[in-house]
């Protein structure tokens, strides 16, 4: 016991361990902003698992045979497919009336299903597992001038990939567009209250439309991640859960940005520690399980603090009507 609490006392104190940490979190963090700005509208993300999917799916494959290797291609593709797909979730809810939650495990199954099928018929070795064989290329590492010699931080924050610099810049963008712009009043106006919002001449399924759209694109550029920077091909069940696991974080973060952020990096944080399984002397099938233990364990707080507040509410009202 000893050895191995010295064990995870040096992985905590390696300053490489919370550069992973960073690295690996930004996923989960597109997924959960997504799911962020459609909960504000009030819909629920429930196809984030295969938006990214998809997403990272095709722009694979744009980014291998459209002039490629491209990533930049392909993260544009996967952008632009994201935002299809939220826009086709919004045609089924929205225009259709199929529940939202129905239309989230469609998408779900329907990510996992179609790349089953399509990854032999477009891989050249007809590989059913990757596209390994294929050549889609990486997006580059940034290493920024004088802010990544500083010690320890420097190594942490400032020797990223560029789009987990990009991925953390959109807290602060999508923070501003929901609090200070007039698309983002619209937005939480239709969530919070759709009727009110209509009687002043708000279109709640454009503004929901809108929403589900934005949910997508940033769901897509999460799928992106997975297959142009975590690894630098797509493999069945890359995505592993971190739709879900998004979904969970922008609960417990009341989808609010930044405490749906530092949910996130929470998770990032169990994440990194399973990567450092190996130092650790632990079974790596035991640390890969903390991920989605700790998700586990942050939805029974967050259902149980938001219990508690509901009945000191409840209660609160009764006193008043006395």
């Amino acid at each position: 016991m000893d050895r191995i609490i010295s064990t995870f006392a040096s992985v905590l104190s390696n300053p490489s361990f919370y550069a992973n940490v960073v690295a690996v979190t930004p996923p989960l963090l597109l997924a959960a902003l997504g799911c962020s700005v459609a909960q504000k509208a009030d819909e629920t993300q429930m196809g984030m698992e295969g938006i990214m999917l998809l997403s990272s799916f095709v722009g694979t494959l744009v980014a291998a045979y459209v002039g490629g290797p491209n990533p930049w291609l392909g993260l544009c593709a996967g952008i632009i497919v994201g935002g299809l797909l939220g826009y086709l979730v919004a045609i089924f809810n929205l225009k259709l009336k199929v529940n939202i939650v129905l239309v989230g495990i469609a998408m779900n199954l329907m990510g996992s299903g179609i790349t089953a099928f399509f990854l032999p018929i477009v891989t050249p070795n007809h590989d059913r597992s990757s596209t390994n064989s294929l050549q889609s290329g990486i997006l580059p590492n940034v290493k920024i001038p004088y802010l990544s010699d500083i010690p320890v931080v420097g190594e942490i924050l400032f020797n990223q990939n560029i789009l987990t610099y990009i991925s953390y810049l959109l807290i602060a963008v999508m923070a501003f567009m929901l609090f200070k712009t007039k698309l983002g009043l619209r937005i939480r106006a239709v969530g919070e209250n759709s009727n009110a919002a209509e009687s002043v001449g708000i279109s709640s399924d454009k503004i929901k439309t809108i929403a589900l759209v934005i949910s997508g694109c940033l769901g897509g550029m999460g799928g992106i991640f997975m297959s142009a920077v975590y690894l630098s091909y797509f493999s069945n069940g890359i995505v592993a859960g971190r739709g879900f696991i998004g979904l969970a974080a922008c609960s417990m973060g009341e989808a609010n940005p930044i405490p749906t952020a530092l949910t996130s990096l929470l998770f990032g944080f169990f994440y990194g520690l399973s990567n450092f399984a190996r130092t650790t002397g632990i079974s790596d099938n035991i640390l890969k399980m903390w991920p989605y233990i700790a998700t586990l364990v942050g939805v029974v707080i967050y259902s149980i603090n938001k219990t508690r507040k509901e009945k000191k509410r409840l209660e609160g009202l009764a006193k008043a009507e006395e």
